[in-house]
């Protein structure tokens, strides 16, 4: 099996780029922490688009994405938030790259 670079490439930057947009939006004034997560959730399970990945991986990115989103508001705070946070990405990005095989 054979990794599309440029595929990985892309779905780990759409998933990344999405998470930081809900870090910046729950740590505004007014977070609104459940429509954020929920359109969070639905735009990383739709990530793995054009693989084989079933809805166990799609929901597992999905909830691994919001679980970066989580830990990412609280990394300012803590550094041990900031670890977590960053284990975190380093799954996701394997994961990605794992469901990016064709």
């Amino acid at each position: 099996m054979s990794i599309s670079v440029s595929g990985a490439l892309v779905r780990n930057s759409l998933a990344l780029a999405a998470e930081f947009a809900a870090v910046l939006l729950v740590r505004g004034d007014r977070p609104h922490w459940l429509p954020v997560m929920l359109v969070l959730f639905a735009f990383v399970s739709g990530v793995p688009n054009g693989t084989d990945a079933g809805f166990v991986q799609r929901t597992a990115l999905a909830i691994g994405a919001v679980l970066i989103v989580v830990c990412g508001v609280r990394a300012w705070d803590e550094v041990l938030w900031e670890a977590l946070t960053g284990l975190l990405v380093l799954v996701q990005t394997i994961a990605l790259t794992r469901v990016s095989r064709r």
